[in-house]
């Protein structure tokens, strides 16, 4: 069968990838400008094939982005201004685009996947919510995807449900300290004055904290007094299928830090430089005794590229956040902000728990948290709010991936709705709410310890 051709928007999606990772370099007013046009183009090229719901909250977004920006009389630029916050974002998506494809076809990745589904009860939550949260950090949805992909087939509905709760609430939790999660990619962009190494190492205590939590629910509330009484033997996982697994997610990080210690530049533009070679080279090895060489990269490339256009909801809920985010913030009166929180919440801790519970009533009535991060850091900067920015960086970092694990419209819950036959909503707002309720109240009260511990 002949291959199709790759479409128009997928050639424009790349060029917008290229192009970003030129101007991370160059620098050059034309470019971002160029790059922003691009985007434009894409979107109005995908925008017939985005679901209906992302239509209305994206567009709604732009409406409103937009009509900020015309008070401000200067909505052209503010417009632009916004498309151009979001390239760096894309550019991550197209990354994580070329270690997908991979993922599923590892044998040392399967391997694992296998020795994790076999661990009898008592063992298999924690092996899927550590399992999928230290292969998703470094590998993001198609690591979410390797794990999730086991329980379609799942006949106990009871266990099938409860082994989705262990994968989203450890996948989720990976946003709390991964620099390869678009989570703190978002955080990090957000609040320029951070970088990785000021949350990132307190994010693992916050992730810790997540997967006990769901863990201890799991336990006391979920599981039935009935047990199985067929004998389960855990299959396990050779050295040589472990050394494979642990370096292909070793040397991926151990890449990054060296290109991002050598260049200095960001996370996403590491990622855009090195995923291509790194998962054009892990694709081949797997493949070297089926294709030659020249005939797996090419057959690899294309895979990837005819792909691309299928990243428009990503798209459109990006651009559509960052545009609204500089809308809102351009006529928002940010003098007495400061001062009206001091009188409605005048003890500052209180204002990590506002912060948290502020994240999750959005997410769970349908806004993303890209959203919620860009509106607040542009309206409510942390010196309004009398914390310091490690103390809001790490807040947000943590209540991210608790925002995905509630939201209807996040890639978490829509990609496990879609595995397992479950509508969205019933994942997000049934399933997941409860524990993302009581780890917010963890992850506040651990970000308050540290604050006074720290200053």
């Amino acid at each position: 069968m002949p291959q199709k051709n790759i479409s128009l928007p997928a050639w424009l999606y790349l060029l917008i990838a290229v192009l970003t990772l030129f101007d991370a370099f160059i620098q050059a007013p034309f470019l971002a400008l160029l790059t922003s046009v691009l985007i434009i183009a894409f979107v109005i090229l995908e925008f017939k094939s985005i679901p209906l719901a992302q239509k209305i909250s994206g567009g709604g977004l732009i409406l409103i982005g937009l009509i900020g920006a015309s008070q401000s009389g200067n909505s052209i630029n503010i417009l632009f201004d916004g498309i151009e916050r979001s390239r760096i974002f894309l550019l991550l998506f197209f990354a994580v685009s070329w270690l997908e494809q991979t993922v599923s076809l590892s044998p040392a990745l399967k391997a694992t996947r296998k020795t994790i589904i076999s661990q009898p009860p008592g063992r298999r939550y924690l092996y899927l919510a550590y399992g999928v949260h230290f292969i998703g950090s470094v590998l993001n949805l198609a690591g979410l995807s390797l794990l999730a992909n086991t329980m379609k087939n799942q006949k106990d509905i009871i266990l099938r449900n409860r082994m989705a709760r262990a994968v989203i609430n450890g996948f989720g939790s990976a946003s709390s300290w991964s620099p390869f999660f678009v989570g703190m990619i978002v955080v990090l962009n957000a609040l320029p004055s951070l970088n990785w190494y000021d949350i990132g190492p307190f994010g693992m205590l916050l992730a810790f904290a997540t997967i006990s939590c769901g863990w201890a629910y799991d336990r006391l509330i979920l599981r039935t007094s009935k047990f199985s009484n067929e004998e389960i033997s855990p299959v396990p996982l050779s050295s040589k299928n472990f050394c494979r697994m642990a370096g292909i997610i070793l040397s991926l990080i151990g890449l990054a830090l060296l290109i991002v210690e050598a260049t200095g530049t960001s996370i996403p533009v590491t990622l855009g430089l090195l995923a291509p070679p790194f998962g054009l080279i892990w694709y081949t090895i797997i493949n070297k005794d089926k294709n030659s060489l020249a005939y797996g990269a090419k057959e690899f490339t294309f895979n990837v590229l005819t792909k691309l256009p299928t990243l428009r909801n990503e798209v459109i809920v990006f651009v559509a956040a960052n545009i609204f985010g500089v809308g809102i913030a351009s006529i928002v009166p940010t003098d007495n902000l400061s001062n009206t929180i001091n009188t409605f919440l005048p003890w500052v801790d209180t204002r990590i728990f506002a912060i948290i519970f502020l994240f999750l009533l959005a997410s769970a009535i349908g806004f993303h948290p890209v959203i919620t991060i860009i509106a607040l850091t542009s309206i409510l900067p942390p010196e309004t709010l009398g914390l310091s920015d490690w103390v809001i960086g790490l807040t947000y970092a943590g209540v991210w991936g608790l925002s995905a694990m509630i939201s209807p419209f996040s890639g978490t819950t829509l990609l496990v709705s879609r595995i397992i036959g479950v509508p969205a909503h019933v994942i997000g707002w049934r399933w997941m709410l409860p524990t993302s309720i009581l780890n917010g109240i963890s992850i506040a009260l651990i970000v308050i310890i540290l604050r006074h511990l720290l200053g």
